[in-house]
């Protein structure tokens, strides 16, 4: 049976069918999801048995497996996989402060390469709560004013792990930290794929708008916060247990509702940047 892609309502998701995680991806089927991906932002994949080597090459098939730079959440099997839980009793969960994730933010926009893809794989999930937003930023370039992409144009800006995260980001250790220094990247990038225009700036990790003077700067990524986070762009995504969701990382931003007690866990994929490997 083949894979069926069915696009959800709204500026961003596709449901993917057909997958099984007991046999291996064909490579048409392979390109029909990473297709998806190209053309719907986000895709979800319901109802996954729980296979870790399956899940693992799956997202190397996207691109090479980036480790997040907190090591002391690698999952056991491979540090190419990361555990994200709260109040689950385990030695990587979190009882405290905010949980992973719960801001505005592109994964590694920090690094000097960022990220490609991610993947989240719900093991364990809330009887209610716990969401994720995805906001469409390819979308919202478009979206912008003519005056306001002008303005933009040539524009950079500085990024740096936990700028604005509220506690959602643990402080890195001196060795961490000597490997993560301030980046910058340009506000609006071109999707290497697609070619579609991003606009590629996040509360999380944006700290600054170099060319500028700073209040000026500030209140240009206000703007541009708000009104990328519009609901015209956005897309709630709820869980269930088994549930695979991918995120085109270019063409998006996201967070993590904090609106839950229940535990919750979920292992996580970071595709590295694929552009210098030709992949």
């Amino acid at each position: 049976m083949p894979v069926r892609v069915e696009p959800l309502e709204g500026p961003v998701g596709a449901l993917i069918h057909g997958l099984d995680s007991a046999r291996p991806l064909g490579a048409q089927d392979f390109a029909t999801v990473e297709q998806a991906m190209f053309d719907h932002v986000a895709i979800v994949i319901p109802e996954l048995e729980e296979n870790v080597p399956w899940l693992h090459d799956f997202g190397r098939r996207f691109g090479h497996l980036v480790p997040h730079v907190l090591d002391q959440y690698h999952h056991p099997q491979t540090h190419e996989i990361s555990i994200i839980a709260r109040n689950d009793g385990t030695h990587q969960s979190r009882t405290t402060g905010k949980p992973a994730g719960a801001f505005w933010h592109s994964d590694l926009s920090y690094e000097a390469e960022p990220s490609d893809a991610i993947f989240l794989y719900a093991q364990k999930v809330p009887g209610q709560g716990g969401d994720t937003l995805v906001a469409n930023m390819a979308l919202a370039y478009e979206k912008l004013p003519a005056a306001t992409k002008a303005r933009i144009a040539d524009l950079t800006a500085t990024h740096r792990w936990g700028w604005n995260t509220g506690g959602a980001t643990p402080a890195l250790t001196p060795e961490q930290l000597a490997t993560h220094p301030d980046v910058v990247h340009p506000v609006v990038r071109a999707h290497p794929r697609t070619g579609r225009k991003i606009l590629f700036v996040n509360p999380g990790y944006t700290m600054k708008l170099n060319e500028l003077p700073q209040a000026e700067g500030e209140a240009l990524l206000t703007e541009l916060f708000e009104h990328a986070l519009q609901p015209e762009f956005q897309y709630c995504h709820s869980w269930s247990n088994k549930m695979l969701l991918g995120l085109d990382n270019r063409s998006s931003m996201h967070c993590a509702v904090d609106d839950y007690t229940d535990p919750r866990r979920m292992l996580r994929m970071i595709v590295g940047n694929t552009e210098k490997t030709g992949h």
